[in-house]
């Protein structure tokens, strides 16, 4: 009869909780994704532009997108971010020594601020001229491409935290610098 193996060395079996945080944030991050897919699709194959400045489909048009980024893309973004968060605080000392994380927290403090500001813009214009029965050829323009920009710079996040580059950090190097016991102030 086989022996039972002995933890000797003080690991957890199984890898906690992470693996539980992880798929609701993959699925979130998958739905954002798809929000912001189905917003450019609906918006490039409408022929937005090609209606007349009062017909109603542009106000249709306009609430289907404002539906689907006020009750698809920002929750999904808002849960991702949650359980991001979540992952982020069980090793938040290692985790923040990495570059490639750092650059990812950063492009999307960056990304998110932005694009809330310059596509809230837009879609009030947008809806200004719809009021007014005008075209805002401008401003049509610069809709389609933000999400277009917004969608590019999500992939390119998605794309950073799964290959997790290195960026120039070498932690075999890095790491027995501060581990090193001759490092030590302590030692005589």
């Amino acid at each position: 009869m086989a022996e039972t193996p002995v933890n000797r060395f003080g690991r957890r079996p199984g890898r906690g909780i992470r693996p539980w945080m992880l798929l609701p944030k993959v699925i979130f991050v998958g739905l954002f994704i798809g929000s912001l897919g189905a917003i450019i699709l609906i918006w490039f194959t409408s022929g937005f532009s090609g209606f007349g400045a009062g017909d109603l489909r542009r106000r249709l048009f306009l609430n289907i997108i404002g539906l689907l980024v006020r009750f698809l893309m920002v929750p999904a973004l808002l849960c991702a971010l949650l359980f991001g968060v979540i992952l982020l605080l069980q090793h938040p000392r290692q985790f923040i020594r990495m570059r490639w994380l750092v650059v990812k927290l950063a492009t999307l403090a960056i990304l998110i601020s932005t694009a809330h500001l310059f596509l809230y813009t837009r879609m009030q214009l947008l809806r200004e001229a719809l009021e007014h029965h005008t075209a805002n050829p401008a401003a049509e323009a610069q809709f389609g491409w933000g999400f277009v920009a917004v969608f590019a710079v999500s992939i390119w996040v998605i794309i950073l935290g799964r290959l997790k580059p290195r960026l120039g950090q070498n932690w075999a190097r890095t790491y027995a610098q501060i581990q090193s016991p001759l490092n030590d102030p302590d030692r005589p």
